[in-house]
């Protein structure tokens, strides 16, 4: 992978609205540190190469799609419920193998940023044919979707994955199901067992990856896989069977 620190130089900035709204308002200065711990778990688990046609669930404002333009990749194909990000996107990262699309769908964030969204999310089909992508990625998405929502996105990436393609995602547990505002944010936290109950019912094998964002340290992988419970997410790596 080429110096991920050189990826950027020529993409504007999002708004501080957006950053905010991506990294959570006290933690905007780790818009790039936790950008550069995905791209290096996303090589880690060889999800990039110069025939790969990756998807990036909530992608927002662009905060991984920025850093990997500078990756062979054949597509990137990006979908966020935001319009504003969305358009944010389209106009700041011009690159012929890059698609962001807008889905009016409501979630559990809705009330949050101000874009309820019109469409049921727990009736949300992924518009993408059968099969089309090698790849993708949820770093925000299931950490903000109740669990009933989750089970038809794992549905959908089974049917829009390759055979042996990977997902890599973020949950939060708890004891017991449960939403809660934290930083000014709604987030979802599951039930473990019923997460893994899903995951098992899917197209999918799943890996807990065990891997641990800390702020200010790269990517280490080969952690010891343990269940966090509160903030701390869990890291999972699916490949579709």
């Amino acid at each position: 992978m080429t110096d991920v620190r050189d990826r950027t130089s020529t993409i504007p900035m999002p708004s501080p609205e957006f950053q905010a709204l991506v990294c959570g308002p006290d933690f905007t200065h780790l818009f790039h540190d936790a950008a550069l711990w995905l791209i290096a778990a996303l090589g880690y688990e060889q999800m990039c190469g110069a025939n790969v046609d990756i998807l990036d669930v909530g992608c927002g404002c662009g905060r991984v799609a920025r850093y990997l333009v500078a990756e062979p990749l054949a597509s990137y194909t990006g979908f966020d419920r935001h319009a504003g990000m969305i358009e944010y996107c389209r106009a700041a990262i011009r690159d012929p193998r890059f698609t962001f699309d807008h889905f009016d769908v409501e979630n559990t964030f809705g009330p949050e940023d101000g874009t309820v969204g019109a469409n049921p999310a727990q009736t949300f089909a992924f518009p993408y044919p059968a099969a089309a992508f090698d790849h993708a990625l949820l770093a925000s998405a299931f950490t903000h979707a109740p669990p009933a929502e989750a089970a038809l996105y794992l549905g959908e990436l089974g049917r829009v994955l390759r055979p042996g393609g990977k997902a890599l995602l973020s949950v939060s547990f708890s004891q017991a199901q449960r939403v809660e505002t934290r930083d000014n944010r709604l987030h979802v936290f599951y039930e473990p067992e019923r997460f893994e109950a899903d995951l098992r019912a899917s197209a999918f094998e799943a890996r807990s990856a065990g891997y641990t964002y800390t702020p200010g340290e790269p990517f280490r992988p080969g952690q010891q896989p343990e269940r966090h419970y509160g903030a701390s997410p869990n890291w999972y790596v699916l490949t579709r069977r």
